[in-house]
């Protein structure tokens, strides 16, 4: 990000250290895998932008201006189990994610240099990748996650007038620490499944938070191989205030559908 500021630095510091330390007490609650585990899942998510993103408290105001809001991501997720119990298991995954608007009559500032207002093309290309380590509390029926992740934000804002000449655009690149969890209930002999997955922080006066619910179908159609169909909600919101000169208010959020294997 921009002009990055000492103290907020420390405050992330800060704030991924106590969460360390709270990590490092799960092993002694957790249960292992009793043979190694391969996961994987590829997401296809469609979400709208609403809420304000800029530099200034006058940020860009994206809520109920912009038609066409049109947002696209295919999100790969991959999780590696294992049957030790003081190592965590690994997970990584991806999200790219661009998102296009058109406005009759927007108007505000991303930079803080020049305002754009009239009508307005506006562009979100970013990529937030998460690496976790977590550990499996619960194994059966009712399955527990709990872990830390660090989510790596990489992009930019755009928004230019249609028949003018002023533009404006902010790029964005951080790192967050963030508290994971996954939660799932599994109906026993059905293959049915509902699950609620997600990441938070909150720190000083912000808030981050992405969260999915959904309902899955496993079946079995390869010997050793589980497979499934996986659909829901997902919400991802930045509440941010002030953090090294960048304010939001922001939230994506859509319907998305998957398709999972476990090996």
């Amino acid at each position: 990000m921009l002009n990055n500021s000492t103290s907020s630095r420390k405050s992330l510091r800060s704030t991924l250290a106590m969460l360390a330390g709270a990590l490092c007490l799960f092993p002694a609650l957790s249960g292992a895998d009793t043979i190694f585990g391969l996961h994987g899942s590829a997401h296809v998510w469609k979400p709208e932008l609403g809420g304000s993103i800029g530099q200034t408290t006058d940020a860009f105001d994206f809520s109920g201006e912009f038609s066409d809001n049109k947002g696209s991501s295919n999100s790969i997720l991959i999780a590696v189990e294992h049957p030790i119990p003081l190592i965590p298991n690994v997970q990584v995954r991806q999200t790219p994610l661009t998102w296009t608007g058109t406005s009759d009559s927007a108007s505000g500032t991303l930079g803080g240099l020049v305002t754009v207002s009239g009508e307005v093309e506006a562009a979100l290309d970013i990529s937030f990748l998460d690496g976790t380590l977590y550990y499996e509390l619960l194994d059966n029926w009712v399955s527990l996650d709990l872990g830390l992740t660090a989510r790596q934000l990489d992009g930019y804002v755009e928004v230019t007038e249609v028949n003018g000449t002023l533009s404006d655009r902010v790029d964005i690149k951080t790192v967050f620490p963030m508290l994971y969890g996954h939660a799932r209930f599994d109906l026993p002999f059905s293959g049915l499944a509902a699950g609620l997955r997600g990441n938070a922080i909150a720190y000083k006066d912000s808030n981050l938070l992405d969260v999915e619910a959904y309902l899955h179908l496993e079946v079995d159609l390869i010997p050793l191989v589980d497979v499934g169909i996986q659909g829901g909600i997902r919400r991802m919101s930045l509440d941010i205030d002030d953090i090294d000169n960048w304010n939001s208010n922001a939230t994506l959020e859509g319907a998305y559908i998957a398709l999972t294997g476990h090996f």
